[in-house]
């Protein structure tokens, strides 16, 4: 029983952060978060809210208000958002083997990534 808590217990949530950061550091990040989760088996992920570019193709505003935000990001930080394709080669790279994309928070979307 006690094992059975600790397992629902394994999630790292990550907000709004990856957005301003280069693929680089992002993937040294999401590592140091690899490492400090159990495996997918045991309850591990990493719940990352944050913007992808064309999440929510049916709604036009959503998608000016992400183009319009990668434009200021690009200006301000030099880190520009990123797309599902992105997002997937950063997670590829930091050691994760699976993820999921749910558009949900307006512009952002709740990406549940896996060990």
């Amino acid at each position: 029983m006690k094992n059975d808590i600790a397992r629902g217990c394994c999630v790292l949530v990550v907000q709004w952060i990856l957005h301003g950061w280069d693929d680089e550091n992002c993937v040294r990040l999401l590592r140091r978060c690899r490492e400090a989760i159990p495996s997918r088996e045991d309850g591990g992920r990493v719940i990352v809210m944050d913007l992808v570019v064309g999440s929510s193709p049916a709604d036009e505003k959503a998608t000016e208000t992400q183009l319009l935000w990668d434009v200021m990001m690009m200006g301000v930080v030099g880190s520009p958002e990123r797309d599902e394709r992105e997002w997937r080669r950063i997670f590829q790279d930091a050691g994760f083997s699976g993820y999921k994309i749910v558009a949900l928070l307006g512009i952002r979307s709740v990406i549940e990534v896996y060990p």
